[in-house]
């Protein structure tokens, strides 16, 4: 049975848009997959060991810190709202103040 078509009844219609992660015969793969993979590369790497919602943290902050608009990040993390992206990761956001000093002093050199 396909269990994605059940949990899914669109599933055909929006693989492409929607799934991130799909085998060569384009079915879903189980949750837990991405997972093993990312176990096993660490320790092949010999790597810290992170989670895969932990990377997801550490793509949005790295996006925030280089100054990447609000919205772009929350589409990227597929947030309904940017409102959303702001209340979990505002603190990643430079400061606006520091930003204008910098551009200001950058125009007098």
């Amino acid at each position: 049975m396909d269990w994605f078509r059940l949990a899914d009844s669109e599933f055909d219609s929006r693989l492409d848009e929607t799934y991130l992660a799909v085998n060569v015969y384009r079915q879903p793969l189980y949750p837990q997959s991405i997972g093993q993979w990312l176990t096993f590369y660490e320790r092949k790497g010999d790597m810290k060991h992170d989670t895969c919602h932990g990377l997801r943290h550490t793509y949005c902050s790295l996006l925030l810190a280089q100054n990447v608009p609000i919205q772009t990040v929350s589409k990227y993390l597929g947030h309904s709202d940017s409102t959303v992206t702001l209340k979990v990761y505002s603190h990643f956001i430079p400061d606006a103040q520091g930003i204008a000093v910098n551009a200001l002093n950058r125009l007098t050199e």
